[in-house]
């Protein structure tokens, strides 16, 4: 009879026991495609879940806790820091999923320990209540990574956008913000937050989450911002075309890890469209390039989609004859710099025409 009450109270403890669906497993033990660890090393046996990369955005790093309230019918106690910095920058924005096992005061303090032999210096921190009662709300939710296009599967989406929508704020929440200065030059900010996911409404993807610490880790390089969209005129194309058979082109722009032209990109392609529309028996090939960051086979597909994209919208906006454009991505085979600098890569990062 006892095997039979044990069995029976195993039964029904099973459902909090559930597995993972195996799409959300999947995802949670393998990195984000084309991410990278930034400036620090990861916490042993963690995954990246999703990263962004700015090469200049702004970050808002917070120096008090959270104040206010979130509901709607308290508006005046907008939800808020009760102090805030905001750094410009190169920002990298990462969430680890950490082993299971771990406590955030664990990770928090491998990350803080690294820094601090770095000659990191804290700003702020703070843990559990003592960051404010909805402090996830205001820190955590609104910076959940939302990643789109063919890079990121469905379920690391749906992962991504909901790791830290369920927090208990009381229980177990950590965040160190700090500066250092690299070696070489500069100064760099870090944000570190970590927190164990509660579960919540969104079923599935809550069941995966649920019980698992994870981190969003934020890292600002200052730099400035550069000015530059090295615009070349019809003129100046056909010139290099003439010369050298190719031109490299930097004021073709996209979204990082996107194939979607930037409406910044018109000035630059209607210049294309007047050289090809001026020289009636010239046809190109429209050649993608990226740097080396992430691997060959996910670096030939964005470059492919992004010089596709460019030729559709030469053909469908601009009036170019489809048939004298042929769109080829080679990824980082043909790199113009070493990648091993940030300005190798971006010189590396191009669009170009070729004469056919």
């Amino acid at each position: 009879m006892r095997r039979l009450l044990a069995a029976a109270c195993f039964l029904f403890a099973s459902p909090a026991f559930a597995q993972v669906e195996p799409q959300f497993a999947k995802e949670l033990a393998a990195n984000a495609p084309g991410a990278g660890d930034q400036l620090l090393p990861r916490y042993a046996g963690s995954f990246i879940l999703a990263q962004t990369k700015k090469d200049f955005d702004e970050l808002s790093l917070p120096l008090g806790p959270a104040t206010g309230a979130s509901y709607a019918n308290e508006p005046d106690k907008k939800l808020r820091y009760a102090k805030a910095q905001t750094v410009e920058g190169r920002l990298t924005r990462t969430v680890y999923v950490i082993p299971e096992g771990r406590s955030t005061l664990e990770v928090v303090r491998n990350y803080t320990n690294d820094l601090e032999g770095k000659g990191a210096t804290t700003l702020f921190q703070c843990s559990k209540a003592d960051c404010g009662e909805e402090f996830h709300k205001l820190h955590g939710v609104p910076r959940a990574l939302k990643p789109e296009g063919t890079a990121y599967t469905r379920a690391r989406r749906d992962l991504a956008a909901n790791v830290l929508e369920y927090v208990d704020p009381a229980a177990d929440q950590r965040l160190w913000v700090g500066e250092f200065t690299p070696a070489n030059g500069g100064k760099t900010y870090v944000s570190i937050y970590a927190a164990t996911q509660t579960g919540g409404s969104m079923g599935n993807i809550s069941g995966a989450l649920k019980g698992r610490v994870l981190v969003m880790l934020d890292v600002l390089e200052t730099k400035p911002m550069q000015q530059n969209l090295a615009f070349v005129s019809a003129e100046q194309i056909g010139g290099a075309l003439g010369k050298d058979g190719r031109v490299a082109l930097y004021g073709i722009l996209f979204d990082f890890d996107k194939a979607d032209l930037k409406p910044e990109s018109d000035k630059q392609l209607a210049e294309m469209a007047n050289l090809l529309k001026s020289s009636a028996g010239l046809k190109v090939f429209i050649v993608g390039h990226t740097d080396n960051k992430g691997t060959l086979a996910y670096n030939t597909d964005l470059s492919q989609r992004r010089a596709d994209s460019v030729a559709r919208a030469l053909a469908t906006r601009f009036g170019v004859a489809a048939d004298r454009m042929v769109s080829k991505g080679v990824g980082p085979l043909s790199p113009l710099a070493p990648n091993d600098s940030e300005e190798g890569q971006a010189k590396n990062r191009r669009v170009e025409l070729v004469r056919q």
